[in-house]
């Protein structure tokens, strides 16, 4: 993953997607805490002004298709509590990516 000041961090593990949800669980647990983390630190970022590096958008959108990609997969039996975990990082993600497009404009 990559902040807004272009630091590396541990990139988000890729989970097995065929593996049955008793092994996916704790995986999907340890990404959405890991990623909500990240998120909270980009949001506070850019609160205070900051501007956001392509690597950071780029990360944002990668959540994105990461989110997609697991509640579209009909193989994985997710449970309502984790569907909704994992829309509502999509919809913290849109948020923060609406701000972002909000503050660029008026930078203009």
């Amino acid at each position: 993953m990559n902040t807004l000041s272009g630091s590396t961090q541990p990139e988000i593990t890729v989970l097995e997607l065929d593996a049955p949800t008793g092994e996916t669980s704790p995986h999907l647990d340890d990404y959405l805490a890991s990623a909500m983390e990240e998120l909270q630190t980009m949001t506070e970022r850019v609160n205070r002004g900051e501007a956001v590096s392509h690597d950071s958008r780029g990360w944002l959108l990668n959540q994105v298709d990461f989110i997609v990609e697991i509640v579209g997969n009909e193989s994985l039996d997710l449970g309502d509590e984790m569907r909704s975990n994992l829309l509502q990082l999509l919809l913290a993600v849109a948020n923060l990516n609406e701000q972002i497009r909000h503050q660029a404009s008026l930078a203009l």
